[in-house]
C-alpha cells in the first residue's frame, strides 16, 4: 500500500516539474506570458489579459495550415507559427507610431526547423478589421559600436566623430596622438537594419499606405488613392537621409474602360533618374491582407518587364511611360514620351499563358528582339537576343549553371559559363 502511495506521489511530482519546465520554456520564448499586461501609467487601468498561445503547422508563407496541440509537436515540422496576442508596451519603436488605443494587436512568429524566421506584426480595430500588417525577417536593435575607431575613416558621419572626439577629450596624450580611441556609440536610427514591410488599410480594406523597407537604410513609400473602392492613382517616394523625409519620384494613373477592367497605366516622372529595376521598376498593384500569406511575396515584390539586353533606362523629368494592359491584366506594351509627347522608346510584349515569351523594343532604327523559352515547370531555361534581326547573344540554363554565348554575324565567337551570378570560365571559339 505505502508503495502504491508513494508511486503515485512520485508521479503527480513528476507531472508538477513537467509543467513547470514547459512554462519556464515559454516565458523564454514569450516573456510575459504568464503575467497580467499593465495599461499607460498615465491612465492607471489595468488591461488584465494573459497570453495565449496558439501553435500551427505551416508553410514558407506563414499559413496557419492545421492547429496542434503544443509548440513541441509545431516546432517538429519544417515550418512552424506561433500566434499570440500582444500589449502596446511590447511594440518595437518602429511600428509603434502606426499603433491606435483602438487597436488589438496579433503577433505572428514564423519558424523552420526550429528557428525563427520572421515576425509578423497585426492591428486589428474594434470591427476586427485588419488596418496594419507589419512583417519582419529580423529582430532589430539599435546598432551598437564598441571597438577602436580611427577618426580619419569615419569623416561622412558627423554623429560619430562628434561622439569619438568627445571620448578623445577624456584620453590620454598618447592616444590622442594617434588618434585611436575607444567609444561606445548609439545609432539612434532603428530602421538602419530594418527589412521588411508595412501595410496601412482603411476602413474598406483598401491598403492606403505601403512602406517597404530594405538593406542599407534604403526605404519606398507607395500612397493609394481609391474613388468608390478603384483604385485611381498610386504615388511612389524614396527616402532622403540628408532631408529626413520622403521624395516623390513618380507616380501611376490607373485607366479603365467601361467595363471596369484595368486598360492601361500611365506613369509620370518627377525627377532625373536611372531606374534601378530592384527597387523602383514595378507596376504598384496594392493586395488584399490575405494575398500577403502567399509565398515568396512576403517581403516585396516586383514586375520587371525589362531584360538587361534592352540597355539602362534613363528617364527625365516630367517625362511620362504609358503601360497598356488586356483584361487580364497582363501588361501588351510600354511606351515612353519625353516631356513634349514624343516618343523615346516603346516595348511590345507577346504572352503564352502567364508567361511572356518575346519582347521587341523599337527605338528610333534600333529593333531588339528578346525570345525566351520555359521548361515544364516554368522556369526559364534560353533566352536569345536579336539586334535589327541578327542573332547576338544566347543564353541556357543547364545543372545550375549559365552558358552565355556570343555571336558576331551569326557565328559563335565567345562561350562563357557562370554560377551564382559569379563567371567561372570563358573560352573564345573558333
Amino acid at each position: 500500500m505505502n508503495k502504491k502511495i508513494a508511486l503515485i506521489f512520485f508521479i503527480v511530482l513528476l507531472m508538477f516539474a513537467s509543467i513547470i519546465a514547459l512554462t519556464q520554456e515559454m516565458e523564454e520564448i514569450f516573456p510575459g506570458l504568464n503575467s497580467e499586461a499593465e495599461g499607460d501609467e498615465d491612465s492607471g487601468e489595468k488591461n488584465n489579459y494573459v497570453k495565449h498561445v496558439r501553435w500551427f503547422k505551416s508553410n514558407s508563407a506563414g499559413m496557419p495550415l492545421r492547429e496542434v496541440q503544443s509548440q513541441f509537436v509545431a516546432l517538429r515540422e519544417e515550418f512552424a507559427l506561433a500566434i499570440t496576442s500582444a500589449h502596446k508596451d511590447e511594440l518595437p519603436e518602429y511600428i509603434l507610431a502606426f499603433f491606435d488605443e483602438d487597436y488589438t494587436i496579433e503577433v505572428r512568429m514564423l519558424y523552420k526547423n526550429g528557428e525563427q524566421l520572421r515576425t509578423q506584426w497585426l492591428f486589428l480595430d474594434t470591427n476586427s478589421v485588419t488596418r496594419f500588417n507589419g512583417v519582419f525577417t529580423e529582430l532589430i536593435e539599435p546598432v551598437v559600436i564598441k571597438e577602436i575607431i580611427i577618426i580619419e575613416e569615419i569623416k561622412e558621419d558627423e554623429e560619430i566623430i562628434e561622439a569619438v572626439e568627445t571620448a578623445a577629450e577624456k584620453k590620454d596624450e598618447e592616444t590622442e596622438e594617434t588618434q585611436e580611441v575607444i567609444a561606445e556609440v548609439i545609432i539612434k536610427d532603428a530602421f538602419s537594419n530594418l527589412k521588411g514591410f508595412v501595410e496601412l488599410f482603411n476602413e474598406e480594406s483598401n491598403l492606403v499606405f505601403e512602406y517597404r523597407y530594405m538593406e542599407n537604410n534604403r526605404r519606398i513609400r507607395t500612397n493609394y488613392e481609391y474613388n468608390e473602392n478603384m483604385l485611381i492613382t498610386a504615388k511612389v517616394s524614396l527616402w532622403e537621409k540628408s532631408t529626413g523625409d520622403y521624395k516623390a519620384v513618380y507616380s501611376d494613373s490607373y485607366i479603365y474602360n467601361r467595363s471596369l477592367a484595368l486598360r492601361a497605366i500611365e506613369r509620370n516622372f518627377y525627377m532625373d533618374m536611372q531606374i534601378n529595376l530592384e527597387d523602383t521598376f514595378r507596376i504598384a498593384f496594392p493586395r488584399n491582407i490575405m494575398d500577403a500569406a502567399r509565398e515568396n511575396v512576403q517581403i516585396s515584390e516586383r514586375l520587371n518587364l525589362y531584360p538587361e539586353f534592352f540597355g539602362e533606362i534613363f528617364i527625365f523629368e516630367n517625362s511620362k511611360m504609358v503601360f497598356e494592359t488586356d483584361d487580364r491584366g497582363r501588361i501588351l506594351g510600354q511606351t515612353l514620351y519625353n516631356n513634349n509627347d514624343e516618343i523615346i522608346w516603346s516595348i511590345r510584349n507577346w504572352w503564352q499563358n502567364e508567361r511572356i515569351v518575346s519582347a521587341v523594343k523599337t527605338e528610333k532604327d534600333n529593333i531588339l528582339l528578346v525570345e525566351y523559352s520555359y521548361n515544364f515547370s516554368g522556369d526559364r531555361i534560353t533566352e536569345r537576343n536579336y539586334r535589327n534581326g541578327i542573332l547576338e547573344r544566347v543564353v541556357r540554363a543547364e545543372d545550375g549553371l549559365e552558358i552565355e554565348e556570343l555571336y558576331i554575324d551569326n557565328e559563335i565567337v565567345l562561350r562563357a559559363i557562370w554560377e551564382d551570378g559569379s563567371k567561372i570560365s570563358e573560352s573564345r571559339v573558333r
